[in-house]
C-alpha cells in the first residue's frame, strides 16, 4: 500500500459485511491468527501459566469465529480495540458462568457483546495498565509480521537480508563497514541497501496497520499510538 490508496482490507471487509460473507469470515480468521500472541500474553498477565493462557485464548477465538462480531461500531475503526473489548467481555462472561455453576444453576452460554477497550465496566481485577500492555504486544506482533513479510520478499537474497537486518530491528553490533566486507559490497552500497530496506519496512508496517482499521484517515494516528506504546518500556 502506497500513497493515498486504500483498498478494502481485512478489517474493512469484515465490518462492511458484518462478518457474514465467506470472504469476511476468512479475513476475520486471518486477523485472529495474526494477533493471537498479544491475547495470550494479556491472559498471562491475569496470573495464568502459558498452557492455561493458550487454552483460554483458543476458547476465546473459537467464540469470536463461531458467533461473529456481534455489533461492532464501525466508527471505532480499529480491530485492536474490538478484539480487546471482546476479550474482556469473554472473560467476564466466563467468570459469571463459573460463579453460576458453583451455585448449582449450570453455565449459560453468553454471546460476545462488543464494547471498546476503554468502555466502563470492563476492568480486569489485579491487572494494572492492561490496555497499554496489550497495545504494546500488538505493536510488537505487527512489527514482527512486517519483518517477516520483508524477509519473504528477500528469499534468494537471504545473506544480504540477514546481514543487514540488525539495522532494521535495532540489534546492530557490528559496523556497516564490516557488513560491506561480509557481503562484498562497498560501504556506500550497504548504506543505500539499508535505506531501501527501512523504507520498504515502513511501507509494510503501514499496510499491516491499514488492514486493522476501517478508515484510511486512522492509519497515521494508529501508527503514532503503536510507536509510542512500543517505545514506552
Amino acid at each position: 500500500m502506497t500513497g493515498n490508496s486504500f483498498h478494502p482490507t481485512r478489517w474493512t471487509l469484515v465490518l462492511r459485511s458484518h462478518g457474514e460473507s465467506e470472504d469476511a469470515r476468512a479475513a476475520l480468521s486471518e486477523l485472529c491468527a495474526a494477533y493471537y500472541e498479544p491475547v495470550v500474553i494479556f491472559l498471562r498477565r491475569d496470573g495464568r501459566g502459558d498452557d492455561a493462557a493458550r487454552e483460554k485464548a483458543h476458547a476465546f477465538f473459537a467464540v469470536v469465529l463461531e458467533d461473529g462480531l456481534g455489533s461492532p461500531d464501525p466508527g471505532q475503526g480499529r480491530f485492536r480495540s474490538y478484539l480487546l473489548g471482546a476479550l474482556k467481555h469473554f472473560l467476564i462472561n466466563q467468570r459469571d458462568a463459573e460463579l453460576t455453576a458453583k451455585r448449582g444453576a449450570g453455565a449459560e452460554h453468553v454471546s460476545l457483546t462488543h464494547e471498546t477497550d476503554t468502555a466502563p465496566g470492563l476492568p480486569m481485577p489485579g491487572v494494572s495498565d492492561d490496555t497499554l500492555a496489550f497495545d504494546r504486544e500488538w505493536a510488537l506482533a505487527l512489527l514482527a509480521r512486517a519483518l517477516s513479510a520483508l524477509e519473504t520478499e528477500h528469499t534468494g537474497k537471504s545473506k544480504v537480508f540477514e546481514t543487514l537486518k540488525p539495522w532494521l530491528d535495532g540489534g546492530a553490533e557490528t559496523s556497516q563497514a564490516e557488513a560491506a566486507r561480509i557481503l562484498g559490497m562497498s560501504e556506500n552500497a550497504v548504506k543505500v541497501a539499508i535505506h531501501r530496506l527501512r523504507a520498504r519496512l515502513r511501507e509494510l508496517i503501514r499496510a499491516e496497520v491499514a488492514a486493522t482499521v476501517n478508515d484510511p484517515a486512522e492509519v497515521a494516528d494508529e501508527l503514532r499510538h503503536l510507536i509510542a506504546v512500543a517505545s514506552s518500556e
